[in-house]
């Protein structure tokens, strides 16, 4: 190995602990497989994990996309191809006066547009009925969220929602793409496996086409991820720094001219058009050069073909002259200078100075965003679907990450108890004590979630069934766990957190690292059969209540005591709640809740 490999391979090694090691790439995919997995819905919908999460990358300003494919509906374009026994709802793609990559889609059985279901979304062009592309993304807004291009997005950025039909047939438009002559990437197998799922087609049109508003544009976001998934780690690793740059360097400078999503499709082409084995850690200060290189070739040129569909040129109208020539001076500047253009992004200067203040620790980053974008959804579980906990236990047989697998059926039990009408502990009959031994075995089944929630869900359970000094033991256990040592997880924990979540998930396995170090907030679902009936307004117009831990250990405090008429012990627990808002103690940027709890115990006690 030569000096200049040499130099390449420590590059490597430095941007894992920025990029992510190939270990902690593997398990941010496997959280979201087995989260699409556990949220099927066999007969409505189906989710898919998209977005740099999803994909391995989690570096700053990453995202989440979260695909929602309507199983009742199927696209086909042409009715001569067999359809599925369970379509509702067929539509035929309609590709007339449409650019390559987008289409309209007609109804087919033009008896169903006066279906309640669908009728919102439908718009008539003389003796054709079609699905309005504009209309359906409408008719999916409710309050607090807003149209992202043809995603739904929460305004704090969490993750995009789009909802898709699918077709399960490979489109013609993209046939080309089967047999073209390639190097050895991607293999037939893989071929083969993105061509029998099919595509998607997602409600937004094309800018510049008059009949934008019917337009869907199809994707090939399942396609995309299977090719992600076989890169092999540097490919990865130069698909991230092009990001990082993208985000940290042209961006500032050049605006939106180039996004995330070109820079995806010229490492597809670069990559169909080198052998795998090339991309090597010692070589991947070149590699990336070569990558720079490919990008800087399709500004100058305005050249970006679709990698599916050649005939869309992504950089058709994209840009002026004059915008041009700014884009390509920023990236010949950092052709010309890489290293410097690199460290110098805010990325890598964050990293650095991290490194500086932590003086002993290698930082490292983890995947703990990725599991809090687990809990979220897990836990944000709607009503009586019970569906998830039957997959969270299949999950355990057949996904090959056994402790992962029990992670998540972890999360799903402590859903599931919330669901459950839960006997009063004071019953004594056969009926109950087989009852109370399956709901005592769910609560230790999720303990493994992080250091309180079940805790803090059998404390409720007791409370609500009176038992309020086994309460209070559960409450003060719980609160001795509550120490500055422990990690609170968010989607934006700091590398140093990172860091002790990766030694302490390779000392002791993720299942102990998440029922000792991790805590969250207290989270209650509907009907809210755990949630303390004193509480009850909170529950207003939501269906989730997630209330900071410290202060809902101190809520059950006060409440206890107040029960046992012990006003000492309630007068010390209700300074103890409002010390810990005060100095927001384990509380997060929203803190209303914790002051609506506030006030509801002073005014009941």
């Amino acid at each position: 190995m030569n000096h200049a490999e040499e130099i390449s391979l420590k590059f490597y090694h430095y941007v894992c602990n920025i990029i992510g090691s190939e270990d902690v790439v593997e398990l941010r995919r496997n959280i979201f497989k087995v989260m699409d997995f556990v949220l099927k819905d066999t007969y409505r919908v189906t989710y898919i994990s998209s977005g740099s999460k999803a994909e391995g990358l989690d570096i700053r300003g990453s995202d989440y996309d979260q695909m929602v494919v309507y199983e009742g509906f199927r696209v086909y374009e042409n009715m001569n191809n067999e359809r599925d026994a369970e379509v509702i709802v067929p539509l035929l793609m309609e590709t007339n006066d449409t650019k390559p990559g987008f289409t309209k889609l007609k109804l087919y059985n033009k008896t169903q547009k006066n279906m309640i279901s669908i009728n919102h979304w439908l718009e008539t062009l003389g003796q054709e009925t079609f699905i309005s592309s504009k209309l359906f993304r409408e008719f999916l807004l409710y309050p607090g969220v807003v149209i992202h291009g043809p995603c739904i997005s929460l305004p704090v950025d969490l993750y995009d929602n789009a909802c898709c039909f699918r077709s399960k047939q490979w489109i013609t438009s993209a046939q080309q793409w089967i047999y073209r002559p390639r190097s050895t990437w991607p293999d037939h197998k893989l071929v083969t496996s993105i061509v029998q799922y099919g595509v998607l087609f997602v409600p937004i049109g094309c800018k510049s086409s008059q009949s934008e508003d019917l337009e869907w544009r199809i994707s090939f976001s399942m396609a995309e991820r299977q090719l992600i998934y076989s890169f092999t780690h540097t490919q990865l690793l130069c698909y991230g720094l092009l990001k990082v740059i993208l985000k940290d360097i042209i961006k500032p400078k050049c605006g939106d001219l180039i996004c995330s999503y070109f820079l995806k499709t010229i490492m597809f082409w670069l990559c169909e058009e080198t052998n795998p084995l090339d991309w090597k850690p010692r070589k991947i200060t070149l590699c990336f050069m070569d990558c720079l290189r490919r990008l800087i070739y399709c500004v100058e040129y305005k050249i970006c073909l679709h990698y599916f569909i050649p005939d869309n040129n992504l950089f058709e109208n994209r840009y002026d002259d004059d915008q041009k020539a700014v884009l390509l001076e920023t990236l010949r500047i950092i052709y010309s200078s890489p290293s410097t253009s690199i460290f110098n992004t805010s990325t890598f200067q964050e990293y650095k100075l991290n490194s500086i203040n932590s003086r002993v620790l290698e930082l490292k980053t983890s995947e703990m965003s990725c599991l809090c974008h687990l809990n979220l959804h897990m836990r944000s579980i709607y009503r009586e679907n019970v569906n998830y906990l039957k997959r969270a236990i299949m999950l355990c047989t057949e996904f090959s990450n056994k402790k992962l697998s029990q992670y998540v059926l972890s999360l799903a039990s402590n859903r599931y108890i919330q669901y459950c009408n839960l006997l009063n502990l004071t019953s004594s009959n056969k009926y109950f004590y087989r009852q109370n031994n399956i709901t005592l075995g769910s609560f230790r089944i999720g303990l493994f979630t992080d250091t309180l929630c079940s805790w803090l869900l059998l404390a409720s359970f007791m409370y609500q069934c009176k038992r309020f000094k086994e309460c209070l033991y559960i409450i003060n256990f719980c609160l001795s766990k509550c120490t500055p040592d422990v990690i609170f997880l968010s989607i934006s924990n700091s590398l140093k957190d990172h860091t002790v979540f990766q030694r302490m998930k390779q000392a002791v396995g993720l299942l102990l690292t998440c029922k000792h170090f991790i805590i969250q907030y207290s989270v209650f679902n509907y009907p809210f059969n755990l949630l303390p009936r004193e509480l009850i307004t909170l529950s207003q117009n939501t269906e989730i209540i997630m209330i900071p831990p410290v202060v809902y250990c101190n809520v059950l405090l006060c409440l206890c005591f107040h029960h046992l008429r012990d006003d000492g012990g309630k007068q010390n627990a209700l300074h103890d709640l409002e010390l810990t808002i005060r100095e927001m103690y384990f509380i997060q940027e929203d803190f209303e809740v914790s002051n609506e709890c506030l006030d509801i115990i002073k005014s009941k006690l």
